[in-house]
């Protein structure tokens, strides 16, 4: 109980920096901020997805989902301290792509880590994401963002993730970029993505 209670104000301490990422592709991203006049896509559906995305992130927003993180198996993952904690919460469903909080605890202070999507050929939304696992061919995933921890191995942020419409049924990982074992995940959970007819 007293392990809970002191991540749960390890995490409330740095809600206040909490980024604001849109995410269009592995090449186009958008840092969203107040003080600035925001990125201007060029495509009509990343546009409105955007301001979506600006709409929610203004709010609290009772209906976004909670999932913890945990370390993997050891057989397909690693280890950074027995302290080590994650989180997402997220919407169930929204347009044009994945709306997710993100909050990381006690990984390694100021550290690249890659943050992706993984799908299962078995499962709905594999093939709608973009990449295909080496030596799997059937197996699809998504490293959709790489982020810097801060000085205490801390991130936050709000994270808006531009995919294709549809039904997912993904795992979530947090990927070491040297190496890319994974050292987080959130085993398979669903959400869609609602289409521009919708």
């Amino acid at each position: 109980m007293k392990r809970l209670l002191l991540l749960s104000l390890v995490i409330l301490s740095f809600i206040g920096s909490a980024q604001k990422i849109v995410v269009f592709s592995k090449t186009e991203k958008c840092y969203v901020a107040s003080n600035e006049s925001d990125c201007s896509p060029g495509n009509a559906d990343k546009t409105e997805f955007l301001t979506l995305f600006k709409l929610e992130a203004k709010k609290l927003s009772q209906e976004l989902t909670k999932a913890s993180l945990i370390t993997p198996p050891v057989e397909w993952g690693k280890k950074v301290s027995d302290s080590t904690f994650g989180e997402i919460s997220y919407l169930y469903a929204f347009k044009f792509g994945f709306y997710v909080n993100l909050k990381l605890v006690n990984l390694l202070p100021g550290h690249l880590y890659s943050l992706c999507l993984n799908g299962n050929p078995k499962l709905v939304g594999n093939n709608l994401l973009p990449d295909t696992v080496p030596n799997l061919k059937i197996e699809k995933y998504y490293d959709f963002l790489s982020v810097k921890t801060d000085s205490k191995g801390s991130y936050n942020a709000t994270i808006g993730i531009f995919l294709k419409p549809g039904n997912y049924h993904v795992r979530f990982y947090v990927k070491d970029t040297s190496g890319f074992k994974i050292v987080l995940y959130h085993d398979y959970f669903k959400f869609s993505v609602i289409s521009a007819k919708a």
